[in-house]
Protein backbone atom coordinates (compact mmCIF):
# COMPACT_ATOMS: atom_id res chain seq x y z
CA UNK A 1 0.00 0.00 0.00
CA UNK A 2 1.28 3.46 -0.75
CA UNK A 3 2.92 5.14 2.94
CA UNK A 4 2.17 8.37 1.70
CA UNK A 5 5.29 9.77 2.57
CA UNK A 6 8.11 9.60 5.61
CA UNK A 7 5.62 11.55 7.73
CA UNK A 8 2.22 12.55 7.61
CA UNK A 9 1.10 14.40 3.79
CA UNK A 10 1.55 18.36 3.74
CA UNK A 11 -2.21 18.40 3.05
CA UNK A 12 -5.51 17.30 2.41
CA UNK A 13 -5.07 17.97 -1.57
CA UNK A 14 -1.49 15.42 -1.28
CA UNK A 15 -3.67 13.29 1.34
CA UNK A 16 -6.30 12.69 -1.72
CA UNK A 17 -3.26 12.68 -4.70
CA UNK A 18 -1.87 9.95 -2.62
CA UNK A 19 -4.76 7.79 -2.45
CA UNK A 20 -5.99 8.47 -5.96
CA UNK A 21 -2.35 7.11 -6.91
CA UNK A 22 -2.55 4.03 -4.40
CA UNK A 23 -5.63 3.29 -6.49
CA UNK A 24 -4.60 3.51 -10.30
CA UNK A 25 -1.47 1.27 -9.42
CA UNK A 26 -4.14 -1.16 -7.95
CA UNK A 27 -5.63 -1.32 -10.88
CA UNK A 28 -2.75 -2.18 -12.90
CA UNK A 29 -1.86 -6.02 -10.63
CA UNK A 30 0.52 -7.41 -13.62
CA UNK A 31 -0.48 -10.82 -11.25
CA UNK A 32 -4.23 -10.08 -12.16
CA UNK A 33 -3.76 -9.12 -16.04
CA UNK A 34 -1.33 -12.15 -16.66
CA UNK A 35 -4.26 -14.40 -14.97
CA UNK A 36 -6.91 -13.09 -17.53
CA UNK A 37 -4.53 -13.42 -20.07
CA UNK A 38 -4.21 -16.82 -19.81
CA UNK A 39 -7.73 -18.30 -19.86
CA UNK A 40 -7.74 -21.86 -17.52
CA UNK A 41 -10.01 -24.81 -19.11
CA UNK A 42 -9.79 -28.56 -17.83
CA UNK A 43 -6.20 -29.74 -18.62
CA UNK A 44 -5.39 -26.61 -21.16
CA UNK A 45 -4.81 -23.11 -21.07
CA UNK A 46 -5.30 -20.61 -24.07
CA UNK A 47 -3.08 -17.57 -24.37
CA UNK A 48 -2.72 -14.97 -27.09
CA UNK A 49 -5.69 -17.31 -28.96
CA UNK A 50 -3.49 -20.61 -28.80
CA UNK A 51 -4.32 -23.36 -26.44
CA UNK A 52 -1.39 -24.98 -24.67
CA UNK A 53 -2.13 -28.33 -23.18
CA UNK A 54 -1.29 -29.01 -19.67
CA UNK A 55 -1.33 -33.24 -19.73
CA UNK A 56 0.73 -33.92 -22.20
CA UNK A 57 4.49 -34.80 -22.86
CA UNK A 58 6.65 -31.89 -23.48
CA UNK A 59 8.55 -29.27 -21.29
CA UNK A 60 6.92 -25.78 -20.07
CA UNK A 61 9.66 -23.14 -20.44
CA UNK A 62 9.02 -20.00 -18.89
CA UNK A 63 11.15 -17.19 -18.86
CA UNK A 64 9.92 -13.88 -16.54
CA UNK A 65 12.12 -11.26 -16.53
CA UNK A 66 11.61 -7.71 -15.38
CA UNK A 67 10.13 -5.57 -12.21
CA UNK A 68 7.29 -7.22 -12.76
CA UNK A 69 8.21 -10.47 -12.98
CA UNK A 70 7.38 -12.32 -9.61
CA UNK A 71 3.67 -10.96 -10.08
CA UNK A 72 3.70 -12.04 -13.63
CA UNK A 73 4.97 -15.41 -12.97
CA UNK A 74 2.27 -15.83 -9.95
CA UNK A 75 -0.40 -14.90 -12.75
CA UNK A 76 0.39 -17.77 -14.28
CA UNK A 77 1.15 -20.56 -11.83
CA UNK A 78 -2.83 -19.52 -10.66
CA UNK A 79 -3.65 -20.12 -14.02
CA UNK A 80 -2.17 -23.05 -14.50
CA UNK A 81 -3.12 -24.43 -10.90
CA UNK A 82 -6.97 -24.43 -12.06
CA UNK A 83 -6.27 -25.72 -15.22
CA UNK A 84 -4.54 -28.78 -13.36
CA UNK A 85 -1.58 -28.53 -15.26
CA UNK A 86 1.07 -31.71 -14.82
CA UNK A 87 3.19 -30.69 -17.58
CA UNK A 88 7.30 -30.20 -16.66
CA UNK A 89 8.11 -26.26 -16.03
CA UNK A 90 11.36 -25.35 -16.43
CA UNK A 91 12.43 -21.82 -16.06
CA UNK A 92 14.25 -18.46 -14.64
CA UNK A 93 12.78 -15.52 -12.42
CA UNK A 94 15.01 -12.80 -13.08
CA UNK A 95 14.15 -9.71 -10.65
CA UNK A 96 15.53 -6.93 -9.26
CA UNK A 97 16.88 -6.51 -5.60
CA UNK A 98 14.43 -6.23 -3.25
CA UNK A 99 11.57 -7.47 -5.32
CA UNK A 100 9.67 -10.38 -4.22
CA UNK A 101 9.76 -13.37 -6.19
CA UNK A 102 5.84 -13.92 -5.78
CA UNK A 103 3.14 -11.97 -5.95
CA UNK A 104 3.81 -8.24 -5.46
CA UNK A 105 0.35 -6.19 -5.00
CA UNK A 106 1.03 -2.63 -7.04
CA UNK A 107 1.16 -0.24 -4.15
CA UNK A 108 2.82 -2.44 -1.24
CA UNK A 109 6.37 -2.51 -0.76
CA UNK A 110 7.52 -5.75 -2.01
CA UNK A 111 8.89 -8.44 0.29
CA UNK A 112 12.65 -9.75 0.38
CA UNK A 113 14.03 -12.87 -1.44
CA UNK A 114 13.40 -15.53 0.74
CA UNK A 115 9.62 -17.17 -0.76
CA UNK A 116 9.34 -19.44 -2.81
CA UNK A 117 9.65 -18.58 -6.69
CA UNK A 118 6.37 -19.65 -8.54
CA UNK A 119 6.64 -22.42 -10.86
CA UNK A 120 9.52 -23.69 -9.09
CA UNK A 121 11.80 -21.56 -11.39
CA UNK A 122 15.23 -20.68 -10.96
CA UNK A 123 15.52 -16.92 -9.30
CA UNK A 124 18.10 -14.92 -10.10
CA UNK A 125 18.40 -11.83 -8.46
CA UNK A 126 20.14 -9.06 -10.99
CA UNK A 127 21.71 -5.58 -11.44
CA UNK A 128 19.20 -2.46 -12.08
CA UNK A 129 19.34 0.07 -13.57
CA UNK A 130 23.20 -1.46 -14.32
CA UNK A 131 23.57 -4.90 -15.38
CA UNK A 132 25.65 -6.93 -13.16
CA UNK A 133 27.67 -10.19 -13.09
CA UNK A 134 24.02 -11.48 -12.26
CA UNK A 135 22.62 -9.83 -14.97
CA UNK A 136 25.14 -11.90 -17.54
CA UNK A 137 24.72 -15.08 -15.80
CA UNK A 138 21.16 -15.10 -16.13
CA UNK A 139 21.39 -13.68 -19.76
CA UNK A 140 23.66 -17.04 -20.05
CA UNK A 141 21.05 -19.39 -18.44
CA UNK A 142 18.53 -18.56 -20.60
CA UNK A 143 20.18 -18.67 -23.86
CA UNK A 144 21.40 -22.57 -22.83
CA UNK A 145 17.99 -23.35 -21.28
CA UNK A 146 16.12 -22.12 -24.64
CA UNK A 147 18.67 -23.80 -26.65
CA UNK A 148 17.96 -27.22 -25.66
CA UNK A 149 14.36 -26.54 -26.74
CA UNK A 150 12.73 -29.47 -28.60
CA UNK A 151 9.79 -29.98 -30.73
CA UNK A 152 7.46 -30.61 -28.33
CA UNK A 153 7.84 -27.94 -25.76
CA UNK A 154 6.14 -24.74 -25.66
CA UNK A 155 8.07 -21.17 -24.23
CA UNK A 156 6.23 -18.30 -22.40
CA UNK A 157 7.85 -14.89 -21.92
CA UNK A 158 6.52 -12.54 -19.54
CA UNK A 159 8.47 -9.49 -19.98
CA UNK A 160 8.42 -6.43 -17.86
CA UNK A 161 10.38 -3.14 -17.91
CA UNK A 162 13.57 -3.18 -16.40
CA UNK A 163 14.83 -6.30 -18.09
CA UNK A 164 17.25 -5.07 -20.80
CA UNK A 165 19.83 -4.91 -17.46
CA UNK A 166 18.62 -7.32 -15.65
CA UNK A 167 19.13 -9.82 -18.62
CA UNK A 168 22.25 -9.54 -20.46
CA UNK A 169 24.16 -11.08 -22.61
CA UNK A 170 27.34 -9.20 -24.34
CA UNK A 171 27.55 -10.17 -28.66
CA UNK A 172 31.26 -11.41 -29.02
CA UNK A 173 33.30 -10.90 -29.89
CA UNK A 174 32.38 -7.48 -30.81
CA UNK A 175 31.80 -6.13 -26.97
CA UNK A 176 32.65 -7.85 -23.61
CA UNK A 177 30.62 -7.89 -20.21
CA UNK A 178 32.59 -4.48 -18.99
CA UNK A 179 32.07 -2.49 -22.16
CA UNK A 180 28.32 -3.42 -21.61
CA UNK A 181 28.07 -2.29 -18.92
CA UNK A 182 30.25 0.87 -19.93
CA UNK A 183 27.81 1.13 -22.57
CA UNK A 184 24.59 1.09 -20.22
CA UNK A 185 26.11 3.79 -18.08
CA UNK A 186 26.63 6.48 -21.10
CA UNK A 187 23.51 5.47 -22.52
CA UNK A 188 21.67 5.84 -19.39
CA UNK A 189 22.95 9.46 -19.04
CA UNK A 190 22.85 10.56 -22.57
CA UNK A 191 19.34 12.25 -22.68
CA UNK A 192 18.30 10.10 -25.61
CA UNK A 193 14.95 8.52 -25.78
CA UNK A 194 14.22 4.90 -25.34
CA UNK A 195 14.23 4.14 -28.84
CA UNK A 196 17.34 5.60 -29.63
CA UNK A 197 18.93 3.37 -26.53
CA UNK A 198 16.92 0.16 -27.55
CA UNK A 199 18.95 0.72 -30.86
CA UNK A 200 21.92 0.26 -29.69
CA UNK A 201 21.35 -2.20 -26.91
CA UNK A 202 19.62 -4.73 -29.48
CA UNK A 203 22.39 -4.74 -31.75
CA UNK A 204 24.77 -5.13 -29.65
CA UNK A 205 23.63 -7.67 -27.28
CA UNK A 206 23.61 -11.83 -27.81
CA UNK A 207 19.28 -11.95 -26.44
CA UNK A 208 17.41 -8.53 -27.48
CA UNK A 209 15.99 -7.50 -30.49
CA UNK A 210 14.48 -10.87 -30.92
CA UNK A 211 17.95 -12.65 -30.67
CA UNK A 212 16.69 -15.25 -27.82
CA UNK A 213 13.38 -16.44 -29.65
CA UNK A 214 16.17 -17.38 -32.03
CA UNK A 215 17.62 -19.63 -29.52
CA UNK A 216 14.44 -21.20 -28.62
CA UNK A 217 13.91 -21.50 -32.72
CA UNK A 218 13.15 -25.27 -32.27
CA UNK A 219 10.46 -24.99 -29.94
CA UNK A 220 6.73 -25.97 -31.01
CA UNK A 221 5.52 -22.49 -30.01
CA UNK A 222 6.83 -19.15 -27.92
CA UNK A 223 4.26 -16.93 -26.81
CA UNK A 224 5.40 -13.42 -25.15
CA UNK A 225 2.87 -11.49 -22.50
CA UNK A 226 3.96 -7.90 -21.94
CA UNK A 227 3.53 -5.51 -19.00
CA UNK A 228 4.30 -2.35 -21.03
CA UNK A 229 6.36 0.54 -20.04
CA UNK A 230 7.28 2.31 -23.43
CA UNK A 231 5.47 3.65 -25.98
CA UNK A 232 1.79 1.27 -26.20
CA UNK A 233 2.85 0.67 -29.55
CA UNK A 234 5.80 -0.34 -29.52
CA UNK A 235 5.76 -2.60 -27.07
CA UNK A 236 8.25 -5.19 -28.81
CA UNK A 237 10.57 -2.50 -27.29
CA UNK A 238 9.77 -3.17 -23.32
CA UNK A 239 13.10 -4.50 -22.15
CA UNK A 240 14.47 -4.23 -25.62
CA UNK A 241 12.20 -7.32 -27.10
CA UNK A 242 14.53 -10.40 -26.53
CA UNK A 243 11.72 -12.50 -28.03
CA UNK A 244 9.88 -10.38 -30.69
CA UNK A 245 11.00 -9.05 -33.95
CA UNK A 246 13.01 -6.06 -34.04
CA UNK A 247 11.82 -2.68 -36.22
CA UNK A 248 14.92 -1.47 -35.79
CA UNK A 249 17.75 -1.27 -38.22
CA UNK A 250 21.62 -1.47 -38.40
CA UNK A 251 21.10 2.30 -39.55
CA UNK A 252 19.24 3.44 -37.46
CA UNK A 253 22.48 1.54 -34.59
CA UNK A 254 24.37 4.21 -36.74
CA UNK A 255 22.46 7.45 -36.29
CA UNK A 256 22.01 6.61 -32.67
CA UNK A 257 26.18 6.26 -31.87
CA UNK A 258 26.68 9.17 -34.34
CA UNK A 259 23.29 11.59 -32.94
CA UNK A 260 24.26 11.06 -29.49
CA UNK A 261 28.07 11.20 -29.19
CA UNK A 262 28.10 7.21 -28.56
CA UNK A 263 30.60 6.16 -31.03
CA UNK A 264 33.85 7.61 -29.44
CA UNK A 265 32.91 5.37 -26.75
CA UNK A 266 32.21 1.38 -28.35
CA UNK A 267 35.11 -1.09 -28.80
CA UNK A 268 37.47 -0.66 -31.73
CA UNK A 269 35.85 -3.93 -32.70
CA UNK A 270 32.66 -2.97 -33.28
CA UNK A 271 33.21 0.00 -35.23
CA UNK A 272 35.96 -2.10 -37.26
CA UNK A 273 33.03 -5.07 -37.99
CA UNK A 274 30.56 -2.09 -38.59
CA UNK A 275 32.40 -0.73 -41.57
CA UNK A 276 33.38 -4.13 -42.68
CA UNK A 277 29.46 -5.11 -42.84
CA UNK A 278 30.39 -7.76 -40.21
CA UNK A 279 28.27 -6.71 -37.46
CA UNK A 280 24.96 -8.87 -37.67
CA UNK A 281 21.81 -7.67 -38.31
CA UNK A 282 18.77 -8.43 -35.67
CA UNK A 283 15.77 -10.77 -37.15
CA UNK A 284 13.51 -9.30 -38.20
CA UNK A 285 9.44 -9.67 -38.48
CA UNK A 286 9.32 -11.60 -41.04
CA UNK A 287 11.79 -13.89 -40.14
CA UNK A 288 10.98 -17.63 -40.10
CA UNK A 289 11.81 -17.85 -36.17
CA UNK A 290 8.55 -15.77 -35.59
CA UNK A 291 5.97 -17.72 -37.39
CA UNK A 292 4.91 -19.45 -34.51
CA UNK A 293 5.26 -16.35 -31.97
CA UNK A 294 2.32 -14.76 -30.71
CA UNK A 295 2.79 -11.92 -28.04
CA UNK A 296 0.28 -9.98 -26.55
CA UNK A 297 0.59 -6.35 -24.35
CA UNK A 298 -1.77 -7.08 -20.97
CA UNK A 299 -1.43 -3.29 -19.38
CA UNK A 300 -0.17 -0.16 -20.31
CA UNK A 301 0.49 3.77 -19.01
CA UNK A 302 -3.02 3.97 -20.48
CA UNK A 303 -4.38 1.62 -18.08
CA UNK A 304 -2.80 3.52 -15.54
CA UNK A 305 -4.27 6.87 -16.19
CA UNK A 306 -7.90 5.11 -16.27
CA UNK A 307 -7.62 3.37 -13.40
CA UNK A 308 -6.82 6.96 -12.31
CA UNK A 309 -10.08 8.69 -13.37
CA UNK A 310 -12.15 6.12 -12.11
CA UNK A 311 -10.07 7.09 -8.69
CA UNK A 312 -11.41 10.27 -8.93
CA UNK A 313 -14.43 10.02 -10.29
CA UNK A 314 -14.75 8.01 -7.01
CA UNK A 315 -14.02 10.82 -4.80
CA UNK A 316 -16.48 13.03 -6.76
CA UNK A 317 -13.82 14.95 -8.78
CA UNK A 318 -14.50 15.88 -12.05
CA UNK A 319 -11.78 13.82 -13.84
CA UNK A 320 -10.12 13.49 -17.21
CA UNK A 321 -6.90 11.79 -18.92
CA UNK A 322 -4.99 13.23 -21.37
CA UNK A 323 -4.97 10.66 -24.25
CA UNK A 324 -1.52 11.24 -25.63
CA UNK A 325 1.70 10.54 -23.14
CA UNK A 326 3.79 12.93 -21.92
CA UNK A 327 7.54 11.58 -23.14
CA UNK A 328 9.69 15.38 -24.37
CA UNK A 329 12.27 16.33 -22.36
CA UNK A 330 11.29 18.18 -18.53
CA UNK A 331 11.22 21.71 -19.34
CA UNK A 332 9.14 21.26 -22.52
CA UNK A 333 6.29 18.62 -19.81
CA UNK A 334 6.63 21.51 -16.97
CA UNK A 335 5.70 24.31 -19.49
CA UNK A 336 2.77 21.85 -20.58
CA UNK A 337 1.46 21.68 -17.11
CA UNK A 338 1.82 25.30 -16.36
CA UNK A 339 -0.55 26.17 -19.54
CA UNK A 340 -2.96 23.49 -18.12
CA UNK A 341 -2.50 25.45 -14.55
CA UNK A 342 -3.37 28.81 -16.11
CA UNK A 343 -6.23 27.57 -18.04
CA UNK A 344 -8.28 25.03 -15.91
CA UNK A 345 -11.39 25.74 -15.87
CA UNK A 346 -13.45 27.03 -12.78
CA UNK A 347 -14.17 24.94 -10.42
CA UNK A 348 -12.16 21.57 -9.03
CA UNK A 349 -11.34 19.97 -11.68
CA UNK A 350 -8.20 16.66 -11.60
CA UNK A 351 -6.53 16.02 -15.16
CA UNK A 352 -5.02 13.00 -15.32
CA UNK A 353 -1.11 12.44 -17.35
CA UNK A 354 0.89 10.04 -17.80
CA UNK A 355 4.08 8.43 -20.10
CA UNK A 356 7.89 9.23 -19.02
CA UNK A 357 9.78 13.05 -19.25
CA UNK A 358 13.80 12.96 -20.13
CA UNK A 359 15.97 14.30 -17.26
CA UNK A 360 19.62 14.71 -17.38
CA UNK A 361 20.97 15.33 -14.40
CA UNK A 362 24.26 17.43 -14.54
CA UNK A 363 25.80 15.81 -10.87
CA UNK A 364 24.60 12.27 -9.43
CA UNK A 365 22.52 13.69 -6.23
CA UNK A 366 19.43 11.67 -4.55
CA UNK A 367 16.36 12.01 -6.75
CA UNK A 368 14.67 10.95 -10.18
CA UNK A 369 12.86 12.26 -13.02
CA UNK A 370 9.42 12.52 -10.92
CA UNK A 371 10.83 14.78 -8.29
CA UNK A 372 12.27 17.04 -10.52
CA UNK A 373 9.24 17.12 -12.81
CA UNK A 374 7.15 18.03 -9.50
CA UNK A 375 10.42 20.38 -8.51
CA UNK A 376 10.61 22.20 -11.40
CA UNK A 377 6.59 22.42 -11.44
CA UNK A 378 6.72 24.48 -8.23
CA UNK A 379 9.70 26.70 -9.46
CA UNK A 380 7.79 27.84 -12.72
CA UNK A 381 4.79 28.40 -11.28
CA UNK A 382 6.63 31.26 -8.88
CA UNK A 383 5.28 34.19 -8.19
CA UNK A 384 2.26 33.56 -10.77
CA UNK A 385 -1.16 34.28 -9.61
CA UNK A 386 -3.11 31.44 -11.03
CA UNK A 387 -5.86 29.69 -9.06
CA UNK A 388 -5.17 26.61 -6.27
CA UNK A 389 -3.62 23.83 -7.72
CA UNK A 390 -1.66 20.94 -6.87
CA UNK A 391 0.23 18.43 -8.06
CA UNK A 392 1.58 14.88 -7.82
CA UNK A 393 4.34 13.16 -10.19
CA UNK A 394 5.40 9.38 -9.46
CA UNK A 395 6.82 6.24 -11.14
CA UNK A 396 4.54 3.34 -11.10
CA UNK A 397 7.46 0.96 -10.21
CA UNK A 398 7.74 2.35 -7.07
CA UNK A 399 11.51 3.30 -7.70
CA UNK A 400 12.01 7.20 -8.77
CA UNK A 401 15.86 7.41 -10.14
CA UNK A 402 17.90 6.81 -6.86
CA UNK A 403 16.08 7.53 -4.13
CA UNK A 404 13.55 5.70 -1.88
CA UNK A 405 10.59 7.94 -2.99
CA UNK A 406 8.43 6.42 -6.09
CA UNK A 407 8.07 10.62 -6.30
CA UNK A 408 6.68 13.70 -5.01
CA UNK A 409 3.89 16.06 -4.45
CA UNK A 410 4.20 19.73 -4.87
CA UNK A 411 1.60 23.64 -5.20
CA UNK A 412 1.48 26.69 -4.23
CA UNK A 413 2.53 26.62 -1.21
CA UNK A 414 5.70 24.12 -1.58
CA UNK A 415 8.45 27.26 -2.39
CA UNK A 416 7.55 28.99 0.72
CA UNK A 417 7.52 26.03 3.02
CA UNK A 418 10.90 25.33 2.45
CA UNK A 419 12.15 28.79 2.62
CA UNK A 420 10.60 28.64 6.02
CA UNK A 421 12.54 25.45 6.75
CA UNK A 422 15.41 26.61 6.14
CA UNK A 423 15.74 24.61 2.41
CA UNK A 424 16.88 25.85 -1.20
CA UNK A 425 14.86 24.62 -4.15
CA UNK A 426 16.48 26.15 -7.02
CA UNK A 427 20.18 24.62 -4.87
CA UNK A 428 17.94 21.11 -4.44
CA UNK A 429 17.44 21.41 -8.42
CA UNK A 430 21.31 22.36 -9.21
CA UNK A 431 22.87 19.58 -7.02
CA UNK A 432 20.33 16.70 -8.00
CA UNK A 433 18.88 16.47 -4.37
CA UNK A 434 14.93 16.71 -4.70
CA UNK A 435 14.45 13.89 -2.45
CA UNK A 436 16.01 15.43 0.45
CA UNK A 437 13.97 18.60 0.30
CA UNK A 438 10.73 16.76 -0.66
CA UNK A 439 11.04 14.14 2.48
CA UNK A 440 11.59 16.98 4.63
CA UNK A 441 8.57 19.12 3.59
CA UNK A 442 6.57 15.65 3.89
CA UNK A 443 5.91 15.58 0.32
CA UNK A 444 7.86 12.96 -0.85
CA UNK A 445 5.90 9.42 -1.86
CA UNK A 446 7.55 6.53 -0.93
CA UNK A 447 6.30 3.08 -1.50
CA UNK A 448 8.55 0.94 -2.37
CA UNK A 449 8.99 -1.66 -5.35
CA UNK A 450 5.05 -1.70 -6.12
CA UNK A 451 5.82 -4.80 -8.40
CA UNK A 452 3.95 -2.80 -11.97
CA UNK A 453 6.15 -0.99 -14.27
CA UNK A 454 4.20 0.72 -16.92
CA UNK A 455 5.70 4.31 -16.88
CA UNK A 456 4.90 7.43 -14.94
CA UNK A 457 1.14 8.97 -13.47
CA UNK A 458 1.09 12.99 -13.15
CA UNK A 459 -1.78 13.94 -11.11
CA UNK A 460 -2.41 18.11 -11.49
CA UNK A 461 -5.85 19.17 -9.13
CA UNK A 462 -6.59 22.46 -9.46
CA UNK A 463 -9.28 24.84 -7.53
CA UNK A 464 -9.15 22.73 -4.22
CA UNK A 465 -6.94 25.09 -1.89
CA UNK A 466 -4.13 22.97 -0.39
CA UNK A 467 -4.34 23.33 3.53
CA UNK A 468 -2.54 21.23 6.35
CA UNK A 469 -4.38 18.50 7.67
CA UNK A 470 -6.33 18.18 11.06
CA UNK A 471 -3.45 18.09 13.88
CA UNK A 472 -0.64 18.71 11.68
CA UNK A 473 1.92 20.79 12.71
CA UNK A 474 3.28 24.16 11.19
CA UNK A 475 6.64 24.08 10.18
CA UNK A 476 8.57 26.52 12.46
CA UNK A 477 11.05 29.00 10.33
CA UNK A 478 14.92 27.69 11.00
CA UNK A 479 17.14 29.51 13.54
CA UNK A 480 19.31 32.06 11.57
CA UNK A 481 22.62 30.35 10.68
CA UNK A 482 21.42 26.70 11.87
CA UNK A 483 19.52 24.28 9.63
CA UNK A 484 16.11 22.78 10.77
CA UNK A 485 15.52 19.51 12.15
CA UNK A 486 14.68 17.28 9.06
CA UNK A 487 12.73 14.11 10.29
CA UNK A 488 12.92 11.41 7.22
CA UNK A 489 14.72 13.62 5.05
CA UNK A 490 16.83 10.20 4.61
CA UNK A 491 20.44 12.42 4.58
Amino acid sequence: MVKGSEQSPSSRAAQVLFAIARDALAACDPARAVARAARPAEGQMTVCGRTLHLQKRGRLLVVAFGKAAGAMAAGLAESMKQAGSRREIRGLLVVPKDASPGKQAPGKAAAGGGAKPPLGLTRIVAGHPLPDKASFRAGGQALRLLARAGAGDDVIFLASGGGSALLAAPLEPFIAAPEKIALHRLLLTSGAPISTVNAVRKHLSALKGGRLAVAARRAKSQTTLVLCDVDPERYDEVASGPSMPDRGTLDDFVEAIDRYGIAPALPGRVLDALRAGRLPETPKPRAAVFRRSKWESLLSNRDLRNGAVRAGLSRGLSAEAVLTEVTGGVEESVEAVARAIESAPPGIRLLILGGEVLTAPGRPGLGGRAQEFALRLALRMARLGSRPWSFLALQSDGVDGNSPAAGAFVDGTTLERARIAGLDPQKSLREAQSYRLFSALGDALVTGPTGTNVRDLYLLLTGAQSTPPAGRPPVKRAAPGRPPSRPGSGS
